[in-house]
């Protein structure tokens, strides 16, 4: 019985620490996205793979829980796509700086600093939510942006655009590779 007791205090800090450190990780989000980093293939691949791999789980989950919410397959078919066309804006404002030693890159200030919102404010509202329905027995929204199909939509909208963003950097560090040892001076 202490055992249990031990795991459940576990859990539960583990929790609070999460949430106490939620504020700081959005931030480090937010400053490392805005810095200027080099591109590395290997990074690039893993990012690029690693978000194939992500949108097949989230169509697995989008499945499961559209047996559950029925919005959820029309939320997720309008945020996906609406998440690769922002994503495909993010990549055409990305900052690249081809040196000799490497291709650098800087995303768009203003784009970080919207998802970086956007982020927050669901966040915010969930918790909201979440107090509104523990404290007064209100239920969950069966439609809307704070709806469980509305949050799926949400990290829909994120995965899409990572998706893009990694697809671009991909493309764009393969074709500085190939074309690095070229002189491209002019005579």
């Amino acid at each position: 019985m202490p055992i249990l007791l031990a795991i459940l205090l576990a859990v539960l800090l583990a929790a609070g620490l999460m949430l106490l450190l939620l504020p700081l990780s959005l931030w480090q989000r937010y400053r490392v996205a805005r810095s200027r980093r080099r591109a590395s293939a290997w990074v690039a691949g893993l990012a690029w793979w690693s978000a194939l791999a992500s949108s097949g789980l989230m169509l697995l989950s989008t499945a499961l829980a559209g047996l559950l919410w029925p919005l959820a397959w029309s939320y997720v078919a309008m945020a996906y796509p609406a998440g690769l066309l922002l994503g495909a804006a993010g990549h055409a404002l990305t900052r690249f700086e081809a040196l000799p030693d490497g291709l650098y890159y800087r995303s768009s200030a203003w784009l970080v600093s919207g998802l970086a919102l956007l982020v927050t404010v669901r966040l915010g509202a969930g918790l909201v939510q979440t107090l509104r329905v523990w404290t007064t027995g209100a239920t969950w929204p069966d439609s809307g942006w704070l709806s469980h199909a509305g949050l799926l939509a949400m990290g829909a909208l994120l995965l899409g655009y990572a998706t893009a963003q990694a697809w671009g950097l991909r493309h764009r560090l393969r074709r500085y590779l190939r074309h690095r040892g070229y002189d491209r001076s002019p005579r």
